[in-house]
């Protein structure tokens, strides 16, 4: 629901795509729980994802397959023989023994059921959304988790998992069973039908899947195939020597010119820079430093920061640190900001829905990372007048971040330098904001939309000619 700047990412292309007549985006999602679609209507009903947008779960690609391979809906449930209904509760009963109990609640994605079943499998809870079975759950004695996921009754995928880990799948459609997870995708992947459709992967994560689909594909690059020090990851650098596709994106210069000398990627490598549109002028007063970003320590080194802040803060006393975001990370900088007795100057303000209303009320955004693909946080602040403060690593800070100008690059690690960037920030604060709008020409949304077009046009003309 929150996600960090990976998936603002993500949602800004498909929204950029939902405003081009010609195209359909699809976010396709491997998980099927229902969760997951009350998550994607929320983010839709908030504006964060453009209606025009389609959700999509791997099992509910693979549902054409199922219907053709003749896959009958499920009809394993108890026989009953007198049901109870009370409000939202319904009990079945057999022979005067309770056999099923339904509670049923009207939500975003239409009305959600939860059925118990009591019988001697185990516990056994259904989901049913519209009506329709969208997922069963079986907790087993053993302490193993055997979930089968529906598509209007009809079963697709089944999957057994021991403390959240894959332990063995089967695909329902071909009866093809695997031991490896990987392998358990690959074979679902294939049965979905790609007609007319370009694919994105985000991130080397789920890019093994590119050889199970036949369309044009495009391998988007964060930073996640890197480590917090910087260097590439092993298994990361196979994949992409390895992609079978026809394209790899990355959202700056510098990161494309890391990649091509690092590794020896298996597509061409395109940049398109992501966007994020001016704010218009405004006379909000600004105060107050912030972070915007994942309480996620590992790459995040926010304690750094609010030591850096500790050093300078009685010079400014009129001046806050606000820290906004979730995440792991939270309860260690509790016990930081209780160790350091700064709690009444140093602040974790909790999650934001708008993030860019956090940096037009801000005198500049402090944003820590040890490794960035193109800090599209950085690029939310600096459009809406706040200078930042960030880390000069590889591969966004500074190709949008001018020292002195409209913001500072400081040593990865290094206290003293966030402190002094922060005091000389301070101490020009109208200068610094001043300067932001510098280079914004390059991360319009009109620049941004007219790459994707003509990039994803490319790609369907190159694969209609072979």
């Amino acid at each position: 629901m929150g996600g960090g700047g990976k998936v603002k990412a993500v949602y800004h292309r498909m929204n950029a795509l939902s405003e081009m007549a010609e195209f359909d985006p699809v976010l396709l999602n491997l998980d099927h729980s229902p969760s997951q679609k009350l998550n994607f209507a929320a983010l839709v009903a908030n504006g964060t994802i453009a209606p025009r947008v389609n959700l999509l779960t791997l099992p509910e690609a693979c549902f054409s397959a199922a219907v053709s391979a003749g896959v009958r809906p499920y009809d394993g449930f108890p026989v009953f023989d007198e049901k109870d209904v009370s409000g939202t509760k319904t009990i079945y009963t057999h022979r005067g023994v309770a056999v099923m109990e339904d509670r049923t609640k009207e939500t975003p994605i239409g009305v959600l059921t939860k059925r118990k079943v009591f019988d001697l499998q185990g516990e056994r809870v259904f989901t049913f959304l519209g009506g329709a079975l969208h997922q069963g759950v079986q907790c087993n004695a053993d302490g193993t988790v055997e979930t089968t996921d529906y598509v209007q009754s009809l079963p697709i995928r089944w999957v057994k998992t021991q403390g959240r880990k894959f332990v063995i799948g089967r695909n329902l459609i071909t009866g093809t069973i695997c031991r490896m997870e990987r392998v358990y995708v690959q074979n679902l992947v294939e049965m979905i039908n790609c007609v007319e459709t370009v694919v994105f992967f985000d991130g080397v994560t789920s890019a093994y899947l590119a050889s199970s689909i036949k369309s044009p594909r495009a391998l988007f690059l964060h930073a996640d195939h890197r480590s917090p020090a910087g260097g590439i990851v092993p298994r990361s650098k196979f994949l992409i020597e390895n992609f079978k596709g026809e394209a790899i994106i990355t959202s700056t210069n510098v990161h494309k010119a890391r990649i091509e000398a690092d590794v020896m990627p298996a597509a061409p490598v395109h940049v398109i820079p992501h966007f994020c549109e001016s704010a218009p002028a405004s006379q909000t007063t600004r105060r107050n430093l912030v972070t915007v970003s994942r309480l996620e320590l590992t790459g995040k080194p926010i304690p750094e920061c609010i030591e850096a802040f500790c050093r300078i803060k009685d010079a400014f006393p009129d001046v806050d640190y606000l820290i906004y975001g979730v995440g792991r990370g939270e309860e260690a900088l509790e016990r930081q900001i209780d160790r350091l007795n700064c709690g009444d100057r140093v602040k974790l303000a909790g999650y934001t829905t708008d993030p860019l209303a956090v940096f037009r009320g801000a005198l500049a955004s402090i944003y820590p990372t040890t490794t960035e693909g193109f800090g599209l946080s950085i690029l939310e602040a600096l459009s809406n007048g706040c200078p930042v403060i960030t880390y000069d690593v590889n591969y966004g800070p500074r190709e949008m971040i001018t020292p002195g100008s409209n913001g500072q690059l400081v040593p990865p690690g290094d206290i003293e330098a966030i402190a002094r960037a922060m005091q000389e920030v301070l101490r020009a604060p109208q200068q610094y904001q001043r300067a932001t709008s510098t280079g914004l020409e390059r991360y319009t949304q009109a620049a941004y939309l007219a790459n994707y077009r003509s990039f994803v046009e490319a790609l369907v003309h190159q694969a209609r000619k072979t």
